[in-house]
């Protein structure tokens, strides 16, 4: 049986139609934390690449990638926008 919890939980979920907003779906893209590497403003991760750029084992200069429904949050791949 359903709990009166998950029923709100549902109601409440159905009413902004079942959409995430952008702090909803960073919070569920847990992966751009163990993948991506370097997380943050375009300035801040082309900062901590280039400080940390022998580390890595590309043979080509890595540009900071913009992660799509995140305004102004950016990482070091170009991740899918499947949550």
């Amino acid at each position: 049986m359903y709990e009166k919890g998950n029923i709100e939980c549902l109601e409440k979920e159905a009413t902004k139609g079942f959409g995430l907003n952008g702090v909803d779906r960073f919070m569920h893209r847990n992966r751009y934390f163990t993948e991506s590497g370097i997380i943050g403003s375009k300035v801040f991760v082309d900062r901590i690449y280039q400080e940390f750029k022998d580390y890595f084992s590309s043979k080509h200069e890595k540009k900071p990638k913009i992660i799509k429904g995140l305004e102004g949050v950016y990482s070091l791949k170009r991740l899918s926008e499947m949550v």
